[in-house]
């Protein structure tokens, strides 16, 4: 049964463990065990059961303990990751909304919009950086630990302290990180619009206005007819065709020549003089980029991602490779769509790539019949382009000019609407702009060529005569991105009054009944201004900038408080947003834009 003891040997130590200070450990093997083993290996049949015993615990142990070492690092990792990203985010974009990331994240790669190129720094600034990083002081840290235990420092007290650091830093790095990217992106404003609604029912479809049963009649009941059978003698008033310019990125701030080098947008201001304009245009809370400017003033209201809540995924297939999304809110009635109900041709042109963040999905979504972009001008044979981005400004004006002539020829209403990428981040100065360096930021020189061109745009309409019969609308598409890696950051930070720039000609002459509007309302003043009388003066959440607020009926956003209209704007409204993306709640948009061009001299290529 158990092992004698010759004479003259020394009883084996007992078996378990054994109390060294303040803590247990495992007894090593005794001599007992030394000749268990002994007799095993001879044949004398001792218990085996008493041997893997012993060696079960102390392995089962150092399995756990190096589990928590790889899972701290693990959470370490994530945690570095996480504050990296968003580190890298506010450099390059500032702060932003959840509805922005999840807008552009799917499709930040598309080809025509730079993106590859921001898609690698951020890979390697969030993601590659603090990784290797985190492997360097692993690596330190594990040294360090080994050298300790070699000197018997890692005994008590020691290792009490030090287990407890490790403990609080797998807890405070992943919550940190978290909590710097949430800040950047938005999450606790998601977070409280979801609870919010939830709690308050307040969502956009308590305010929203579909225009297409609330169209009066328009230029005395003259939709689709050419502007010859309303011309003169006529039944009605000739129809306003529109000019709708999109400036990327152009705020008022930019005429400030005490906070800039020079006034960027003199050229335009004296094209422009005697035009009508809003003096506080809004950009809405959570906008800011392109498509979000695009969808508030053409639909009134905000873009809100296709997301699970909603039940729909289709607009995060933008950008995927070999994809792209075919339809763009399809149950919403936007500009495009009044407009071709009414007649109008809709054209876009535009120097970038229009698949980029679905911008051509929706503009064929909504009426427009012809998009001209990026690929357009590679087969026309443009050369000043960069070819990352797109078309330059001056030649895309020098293209407006020739398709505005076209379809003023043709006789036909239109909409003609354009977007200039010049302005856009990073700067990139063409041959025939010039700044000072010593004085100015590149952007300056860019913006101040943009606004050239677009000045002589204006100059060409003026004439030609255009402006007889043509309402021109130039507005920004939002304010300009500020964060610490992009230009005027120093300028616009602490600006907590920035608005749109915008500018309005119409041939019955024009005068805002409001000086402040957000750019959902300015969905229908575009209608108005075009002609199409509106009941209740409304389109979207928005009301037109056309009429006072004392004879706007009830049930409008004017008339709710500021925390109450930030809780709208805000709020997620999924089953709103359910029927906007979905193409049962579509109208009949698509068959309304199915009208027929007459003419055509210009050799653009029809898409």
């Amino acid at each position: 049964m158990g092992e004698e003891i010759r004479a003259g040997e020394r009883p084996a130590r007992p078996e378990g463990p054994e109390r060294v200070g303040w803590f247990r450990r495992a007894a090593r093997p005794g001599a007992a065990d030394r000749l268990a083993g002994s007799g095993s290996a001879s044949g004398l049949g001792t218990d085996t059961g008493t041997s893997s015993g012993t060696g079960t615990g102390p392995a089962r142990s150092r399995l756990l303990w190096g589990g928590a070492i790889v899972l701290f690092w693990v959470l370490v990792l994530a945690g570095a990751v996480l504050a990296s990203v968003g580190a890298w985010v506010r450099r390059t974009f500032g702060v932003i909304s959840m509805d922005q990331l999840l807008s552009n994240l799917a499709g930040a790669g598309g080809e025509g919009a730079g993106g590859d190129r921001i898609v690698a720094s951020g890979i390697v600034s969030g993601v590659l950086v603090p990784a290797m990083v985190v492997l360097a002081v692993a690596l330190l840290c594990e040294f360090g630990r080994r050298d300790l235990r070699r000197r018997e420092l890692l005994r008590g007290r020691g290792r009490t302290a030090l287990r407890g650091i490790a403990a609080v830093l797998t807890v405070a790095v992943p919550v940190s990180g978290a909590m710097a990217l949430g800040s950047t992106i938005g999450v606790r404003e998601y977070v409280q619009a979801v609870v919010r609604e939830t709690t308050t029912g307040l969502g956009l479809a308590n305010y929203y206005v579909d225009p297409k049963p609330e169209l009066g009649i328009r230029l005395g009941g003259g939709g689709g007819r050419t502007s010859a059978e309303l011309g003169a003698g006529g039944d009605g008033a000739e129809p306003r065709n529109l000019v709708l310019i999109y400036l990327e990125s152009v705020e008022d701030a930019f005429a400030d020549d005490t906070r800039f080098a020079r006034n960027m947008l003199a050229p335009v201001q004296e094209s422009t003089a005697g035009w009508g304009s809003i003096p506080k245009l809004r950009q809405y809370e959570g906008g800011g980029w392109t498509m979000s400017g695009i969808v508030a003033t053409q639909c009134g209201i905000p873009l809100r991602t296709a997301d699970a809540l909603s039940g729909n995924t289709e607009l995060n297939r933008i950008g995927e490779q070999g994809k792209e999304v075919e339809r763009y809110l399809p149950g919403a009635t936007c500009l495009g769509d009044v407009l071709a109900g009414e007649g109008y041709r809709n054209v876009f042109m535009g120097g970038a790539d229009a698949r980029f963040a679905g911008k051509g999905a929706f503009l064929r979504t909504h009426g427009y019949e012809e998009v001209h972009d990026l690929s357009d001008w590679r087969e026309l044979g443009e050369t000043e382009l960069r070819e990352d981005w797109g078309l330059s400004d001056r030649r895309l004006m020098d293209r407006a000019k020739e398709e505005v002539t076209r379809l003023h020829q043709a006789g036909e209403p239109f909409n003609l609407t354009m977007l200039t990428l010049d302005t856009h981040e990073a700067p990139w100065l063409y041959d025939y702009c010039s700044y000072d360096p010593e004085s100015e930021e590149a952007l300056s020189g860019i913006t101040d060529c943009s606004m050239r061109e677009v000045a002589g745009f204006v100059d060409y309409l003026d004439d030609q005569g255009y402006l007889d019969d043509t309402t021109v609308v130039l507005m920004g598409d939002h304010l300009k991105m500020i964060s610490e890696d992009a230009s005027f950051w120093d300028e616009l930070r602490d600006d907590e009054d920035r608005s749109i720039f915008n500018r309005v000609w119409s041939p019955d002459g024009v005068s805002f009944a409001r000086d402040e509007i957000d750019q959902f309302s300015m969905y229908p003043t575009l209608l108005e201004l075009s002609g199409v009388e509106l009941r209740d003066h409304r389109a979207g959440i928005g009301v037109s900038a056309l009429v006072p607020e004392r004879e706007v009926p009830e049930g409008t956003i004017l008339e709710l408080s500021e925390q109450e209209y930030l809780d709208l704007v805000r709020s997620r409204s999924v089953d709103f947003y359910r029927e906007l993306w979905s193409d049962a709640g579509a109208g009949s948009a698509a068959a309304a834009s199915a009208s027929t061009a007459s003419g055509g001299t210009l050799d653009l290529p029809r898409r």
